[in-house]
C-alpha cells in the first residue's frame, strides 16, 4: 500500500510521493534525526519478502555507499521499518534528463526553421548542452567503473539536472540487485530464466521494461553479463536521443525494441547538420554491436567529448579542455617522450588487467533471454487457406512471411509493420500457399494454384522471389503442397497421396523420392543434416482425426528403408539443438533425437500449446509455426481446424459494473475455469469431441496458454490451497478418478482416488487449510433406485489418502458444485435432496445443522474473496447474497449483478466461472459466427514471436 503525507518510517517522515516504477516507490522525506530532505526507495514486495535479495541488496547497498562522486547520487545506506526495506538516499531536486529532452529545446526552442535543417531537423538538445551533460554521465560513470561498479541501467530517467546545471546519475548497480536469481551459473541453466527481470517482467511493469530495454547494450539483450562496455553502449544511446530526439532503436513492445538493438543500426543522418565528425566517430564507437569494437573505457571515451569540447576543429599544438569556466592548456610532448610513457602505460596496464583479469575470473555467461510479443495484422488482413503453411520464419531469424487476403506479406523482426510482396498476388479464384525461405534467407518460395477446398491434388505452380523485390521465377509444375522446406539448392514438397518429391531450388522437373500407397498421404517432408534422410508424416484413411493418429518415419534415401520413429501426431521438423518437435491437437511436442541412430531417446513434452492447426482429412495436419537456426520462433495462436461442429469460447474477466475484458486467448472449447489462488493464472478445460485437456494460462497474457495434461481425457481441473498443484478427473486408467499433477507440468500425473465398478470421481473445492479437498461420486444407478442418491458429496484427505463422506449431501442426478468458504468454515453446494433444487450451506467439520441459501431455485454456488457474497445463478441470471455466519447464518436478499455475456450453463454442467482475489469474475462468453465474442471484441488474427526460444526448449528437454 503506498505511504501518504506524514506517514513515518523508523526517523523518516514522508511528504510527498516522487514515483514508482519497476524497483520500487520513491517518496521526498524528512531525516527527523539531522533535519534534512532525503529521498526513500521502498522496495517492491517481491524482493522484500525475498531474504536472499534482500542479504545481496545489503551488500550492494554497502558497496554503492561507498561511492563519493559530485555527479552520483548519494545512497546513504539501507534500513528496515515495520516489515518494508527502504533505502535512504540524496535527494537531487531538478529535472530529469528524460524530462529534459521532451521539452525539445533542439532547434524549434531556438528559432531555427525546419527548412534550414534539410530533411531530417533534429529535435534534441542543443550539441553544447548534450556535450555538457554528457561529460558529467561520463565522469559518473567512470567514477564508478573505478570502483568496479557497473551501472547497468544507464537511461535518461536515470538521470537528474539540478537548478544549477549538475548531473547526478541515479541507481547505480541496483540492477544488479534486483535480479531475483543471485548465481548466475545457476541462473544460466533456470528454465524460469525467461521470465528474469530484465525481459519477461514485461509481464507486470511493461512500461519500465520497454523504457530499459531500448538503452540496453546488444550483450545484455541476449542475456549475457553485463560490463563496463555495456554501460558505453547505453552510454551512446543516450548521447545519441540527447542529440536527435530519438531512441535510435524504436519499438512498440520491449521483444521489438530488443529485435532493433541486435539488428539494427543506428540511423546517423538524423544527427545534427554540421556535426563534429569526432563526435559522429565517437558515437558510432559507442554503439558498436560487438562490444571488442567499442570504446573500452569510460575515462578514454571521457577524454574524447573533453577534447570535441575544446577544439571543435582539428588542432595540432595543444590539448585544449574547457571544464566550467577553466581552461587547461595542455602542451604536447615530443614524439620520442610520448612513446616511452605509451610503452610504460601499455606494460603497467596489461600487468594491472592480467592481475584483475586473474582475480575475477568471469563466471560462465547466463543464457540467452527468451523475449515474447505479438504481432497483430492490420486491419482488413486475414490469413486465407489455413489447410496449408501460412507462416515462415528465415534461417537467421531476421525476417518473416504470411500468407494473407492471398498473397504473400514479409516483415523484418526489426520493423514493426509488415510489407506486402508484389507479384505473389493469387488470380482470382486461386490462393497462395506454403511459404519458405531460401537457405540464405534472401528468397521466399511459394505455391500459387487452384483453390480446391478438397483434399484432392489440386495444379499450380511453385514459384520464388527475392525478399528484395522483383518478378517471381516459375520454379517447377506441381500439385497442392503438404508441406515444403529448403535445404542447400534443393527443394523439398510434400504431395499427399503423390508422396514426397523433390525440386532444383533453380527451375526444373520435380523428381520423386517417397513414394506411399493407396490410402496414405505424406506431408511435411524435411532433408535431415547430411542429405541421407528424410524426415516426413504420413497418414493413413480419411478419419476425422487421422494426422493425430498419423506416423512419422526417416526414408533413408540410400537403401530406401523407413523407420518409424513416432506414433501419433504430424509436422515434425529436426531442430539444430538435437529435438524433433511435432504437433498433436494443436500442442507441439519435442523429443530428444540421436541422428546418427535416427532413435528417439527420450518421451514427448510439451513445449508450445495453443497452435492453430489443421488436423483433418480434407487438409494436411499442417502446424501453423516455424523456427530459424538461431532458436527464434513464430507461429499463429488458435485452435484445431476440424470439420466437428465444436462450441467456440472466450474466456473474459467481468467487473460489477458490467465491464468486460476478454483475455488474449484465441477462441476455443473452453470449460472450467479456475483462477489460481494467487490470483496470477488459471487452469481451464477444453474438448474438442476427441480430446479434453487441461491447460493453465498466465492472467498476464504475456504467453501462450500452456498444456498440462498428456494421456486420456482430462476434465474438471481445481487448485491446491497453494497453488502448486493442480487436481483433474481422468480416464486415463479406464475409470474417472481423480489424479493431480504440479502445475508447472514438470511432473507426472499421480492418482489420488480409484472409484469403484460403476462409480466416478470428480474434484469439487480445496479446503484453504490445503489438507483436503471436497469431490463428488456419482453412481451409475438404474430402476428404482436411479433418482434417489445418486451424487454424493465426500473429503479426501492427501496426506493419509482416506476419504469420507460429508454432511450426508447427496442430489438425484446433478453434480453437488460444492465450495468452500474462504476461511474453511462452511461449505456451500447445491442438492435436489428435498425434490426441488437449492442451495445450502454446512458449517465444516459437519455438525448436523444446514441451512438454505435459495428459495426460488439457483445452482453453482461461489463464494466471495472475504466470504461475506455468495454467487449463483439461475437460468437467465446471475446473483448474490450476502452471507453472515456470526452470531448465527443469516442471509441477505438476492442482488442481480450486470454479467451481460457471461455463459450460464445448466444445473448438470459444471460451473462456467470463478472469482478472482480482488473480486472479479473470471468467465466464459461465447462467440459469435463472425468471429466477435458476445463482448464485441473482433478475435484479430495475429502472430506470436519468440526469440531465443531454443533456451526455453532445452531447458525443458535436456538432450543428455
Amino acid at each position: 500500500m503506498p505511504l501518504t503525507a506524514g506517514a513515518r518510517l523508523g526517523p523518516y517522515e514522508i511528504v510527498s510521493a516522487l514515483g514508482a516504477g519497476g524497483m520500487g516507490e520513491v517518496y521526498r522525506a524528512r531525516d527527523t534525526r539531522l533535519g534534512r530532505s532525503v529521498a526513500i526507495k521502498v522496495l517492491p514486495d517481491e524482493v522484500a519478502t525475498d531474504p536472499d535479495r534482500i542479504a545481496r541488496f545489503e551488500r550492494e547497498a554497502k558497496v554503492l555507499a561507498s561511492l563519493n562522486h559530485p555527479n552520483i547520487a548519494a545512497l546513504f545506506g539501507m534500513e528496515e521499518s515495520g516489515g518494508r526495506h527502504f533505502l535512504v538516499m540524496e535527494l537531487v531536486e531538478g529535472e530529469t534528463l528524460a524530462e529534459r529532452i521532451a521539452k525539445g529545446s533542439g532547434p524549434k526552442a531556438q528559432g531555427i526553421q525546419p527548412s534550414a535543417l534539410g530533411a531530417q531537423p533534429y529535435t534534441g538538445l542543443p550539441v553544447a548542452e548534450a556535450l555538457a551533460i554528457a561529460l558529467q554521465i561520463a565522469e559518473a560513470l567512470e567514477a564508478a567503473h573505478e570502483s568496479g561498479i557497473i551501472h547497468r541501467d544507464l537511461k535518461p530517467a536515470n538521470v537528474k539536472i539540478t537548478p544549477d546545471d549538475r548531473v547526478k546519475v541515479l541507481d547505480f548497480g541496483l540492477a544488479k540487485a534486483m535480479d531475483p536469481r543471485s548465481d548466475v551459473a545457476a541462473r544460466s541453466k533456470d528454465p524460469a530464466f525467461s521470465n528474469s527481470p530484465t525481459l519477461s517482467v514485461m509481464a507486470t511493469n511493461a512500461g519500465m521494461i520497454l523504457g530499459t530495454a531500448a538503452y540496453m547494450s546488444p550483450e545484455q539483450a541476449k542475456g549475457f553479463q553485463a560490463d563496463a562496455r555495456s554501460d558505453v553502449f547505453s552510454f551512446g544511446v543516450v548521447l545519441y536521443e540527447m542529440l536527435t530526439g530519438r531512441q535510435p532503436f524504436p519499438g512498440e513492445t520491449a521483444p521489438e525494441v530488443l529485435a532493433s538493438v541486435l539488428i539494427r543500426e543506428a540511423d546517423l543522418t538524423a544527427l545534427p547538420p554540421n556535426l563534429n565528425a569526432r563526435l559522429t566517430e565517437l558515437l558510432k564507437r559507442c554503439l558498436e554491436k560487438n562490444p571488442k569494437k567499442r570504446w573500452q573505457a569510460v575515462g578514454d571515451l571521457r577524454m574524447d567529448i573533453e577534447a570535441i569540447v575544446a577544439a571543435p576543429g582539428p588542432q595540432d599544438s595543444a590539448y585544449v579542455v574547457r571544464l566550467d569556466a577553466t581552461q587547461i592548456v595542455v602542451p604536447r610532448l615530443p614524439l620520442w617522450r610520448r612513446a616511452i610513457a605509451v610503452a610504460l602505460t601499455a606494460l603497467v596496464t596489461a600487468a594491472i588487467t592480467a592481475a584483475i583479469g586473474w582475480a575475477l575470473w568471469p563466471a560462465p555467461p547466463p543464457a540467452p533471454i527468451v523475449a515474447r510479443s505479438v504481432f497483430t495484422l492490420p486491419e482488413g488482413q486475414n490469413f486465407t487457406n489455413p489447410g496449408r503453411q501460412l507462416v515462415a520464419i528465415s534461417p537467421d531469424g531476421a525476417r518473416m512471411v504470411y500468407v494473407a487476403n492471398t498473397r504473400l506479406y514479409l516483415r523484418s523482426l526489426s520493423e514493426l509493420e509488415a510489407r506486402p510482396v508484389p507479384g505473389t498476388e493469387a488470380p482470382q479464384g486461386d490462393f497462395v500457399s506454403s511459404p519458405a525461405f531460401s537457405p540464405d534467407g534472401q528468397s521466399i518460395a511459394f505455391w500459387s494454384g487452384l483453390a480446391t477446398g478438397t483434399a484432392r491434388a489440386a495444379p499450380g505452380t511453385l514459384k520464388r522471389i527475392a525478399v528484395t523485390g522483383g518478378a517471381p521465377v516459375t520454379i517447377s509444375q506441381v500439385t497442392t503442397p503438404f508441406g515444403i522446406s529448403w535445404v542447400g539448392d534443393v527443394i523439398v514438397l510434400g504431395q499427399g497421396s503423390g508422396g514426397i518429391v523433390r525440386v532444383p531450388a533453380s527451375g526444373g522437373k520435380a523428381e520423386v523420392l517417397v513414394t506411399v500407397k493407396d490410402g496414405e498421404r505424406a506431408h511435411g517432408p524435411q532433408l535431415l543434416p547430411g542429405g541421407e534422410g528424410v524426415l516426413f508424416t504420413l497418414a493413413t484413411g480419411t478419419a476425422e482425426d487421422n494426422w493425430d493418429k498419423a506416423r512419422i518415419l526417416v526414408h533413408q534415401l540410400r537403401s530406401g528403408d523407413q523407420k518409424t520413429i513416432l506414433e501419433g501426431g504430424s509436422d515434425a521438423r529436426y531442430l539444430p539443438t538435437g529435438h524433433i518437435v511435432y504437433a498433436l491437437s494443436g500442442v507441439v511436442f519435442a523429443v530428444p533425437f540421436d541422428l546418427r541412430r535416427l532413435e528417439v531417446t527420450g518421451g514427448p513434452v510439451p513445449v508450445l500449446e495453443g497452435v492453430s492447426r489443421s488436423a483433418t482429412a480434407v487438409f494436411s495436419g499442417t502446424a501453423h509455426f516455424s523456427v530459424s537456426d538461431t532458436g527464434s520462433l513464430v507461429y499463429i495462436p488458435g485452435p484445431v481446424s476440424t470439420t466437428s461442429s465444436v462450441a467456440q469460447r472466450n474466456l473474459a474477466l467481468f467487473d460489477r459494473r458490467g465491464g468486460v475484458e476478454p483475455l488474449k486467448l484465441a477462441p476455443g472449447p473452453y470449460q472450467v475455469p479456475r483462477v489460481s489462488p494467487d490470483g496470477k493464472r488459471v487452469a481451464f478445460g477444453t474438448d474438442d469431441g476427441k480430446e479434453a485437456i487441461v491447460w493453465i494460462y498466465d492472467l498476464s497474457g504475456t504467453s501462450a496458454a500452456r498444456r498440462l495434461t498428456v494421456g486420456g481425457n482430462n476434465r474438471l481441473p481445481i487448485w491446491s490451497a497453494d497453488g502448486e498443484r493442480v487436481a483433474f478427473q481422468s480416464d486415463r486408467d479406464g475409470d474417472l478418478g481423480i489424479f493431480w499433477q504440479p502445475a508447472d507440468g514438470t511432473g507426472a500425473a499421480e492418482r489420488l482416488t480409484k472409484p469403484d465398478q460403476g462409480t466416478e470421481h470428480a474434484p469439487e473445492s480445496w479446503s484453504p487449510g490445503g489438507d483436503r479437498f471436497l469431490f463428488r461420486v456419482t453412481k451409475d444407478q438404474a430402476g428404482a433406485d436411479a433418482a434417489a442418491g445418486r451424487v454424493t458429496l465426500w473429503t479426501f484427505s492427501w496426506k493419509d489418502k482416506k476419504a469420507e463422506p460429508f454432511g450426508g449431501v447427496q442430489s438425484a442426478a446433478e453434480p453437488t458444485n460444492a465450495v468452500f468458504s474462504p476461511d474453511g468454515r462452511w461449505v456451500a453446494y447445491f442438492s435436489q435432496e428435498t425434490g426441488r433444487r437449492a442451495l445450502w450451506a454446512q458449517p465444516f467439520p459437519a455438525t448436523g445443522a444446514k441451512y438454505e441459501i435459495s428459495t426460488g431455485g439457483g445452482t453453482h454456488p461461489l463464494w466471495s474473496p472475504d466470504g461475506k457474497e455468495l454467487f449463483y445463478q439461475t437460468a437467465a441470471q446471475f446473483l448474490s447474497r450476502t452471507i453472515t455466519t456470526l452470531p448465527s447464518f443469516e442471509r441477505g436478499n438476492p442482488v442481480r449483478m450486470p454479467i451481460g455475456p457471461l455463459l450460464l450453463t445448466n444445473p448438470a454442467n459444471p460451473r462456467t466461472f470463478d472469482v478472482t482475489p480482488d473480486g472479479q469474475i473470471l468467465g466464459i462468453i461465447t462467440t459469435t459466427g463472425s468471429g466477435q465474442t458476445q463482448a464485441g471484441t473482433p478475435a484479430a488474427p495475429q502472430i506470436d514471436i519468440v526469440l531465443n526460444w531454443f533456451e526455453e526448449l532445452k531447458a525443458r528437454v535436456p538432450t543428455k
